[in-house]
């Protein structure tokens, strides 16, 4: 009789112990992410550098988790990795990401497109792209 009691108490604890604890929360999507992106200076000479910002907003009422990747691709179709971000924003929360674009001295010529895009390795999300002038 004291063991079924003991037994029962235990259960009824376990139980309150399963309710009582907080269940984990899901992020929002990188959808709900809006993107800005700029460069700096907007032309250089092939073998310079350029700035590369970008504001990511989370336009949702939760947490965002969300991985911010930059990519350029040149006129000859290049592409070049520029780097990634990995972020956890507040709702309605705004940051600046900023990172930088090494032409080389043999870059193409020509109009350079600058993307950022958030989302992760399963799910790409939203994106902005602005333009680099290379001479």
């Amino acid at each position: 009789m004291v063991r079924r009691d003991l037994i029962s108490s235990i259960l009824a604890m376990v139980c309150l112990t399963l309710v009582l604890v907080p269940l984990p929360v899901k992020a929002q999507s990188a959808a709900s992410a809006t993107l800005y992106i700029s460069v700096n200076p907007t032309t250089v000479v092939a073998g310079e550098w350029a700035g590369v910002s970008a504001v990511v907003i989370n336009n949702s009422g939760a947490k965002l988790r969300t991985t911010v990747t930059f990519k350029a691709v040149d006129p000859c179709g290049t592409v070049t990795d520029l780097g990634y971000n990995r972020l956890a924003l507040a709702p309605g929360q705004s940051v600046l990401v900023t990172t930088a674009y090494p032409t080389k001295a043999n870059s193409c010529r020509g109009t350079h497109a600058v993307t950022v895009t958030a989302g992760g390795t399963k799910s790409l999300g939203p994106s902005a792209t602005t333009y680099l002038e290379v001479q």
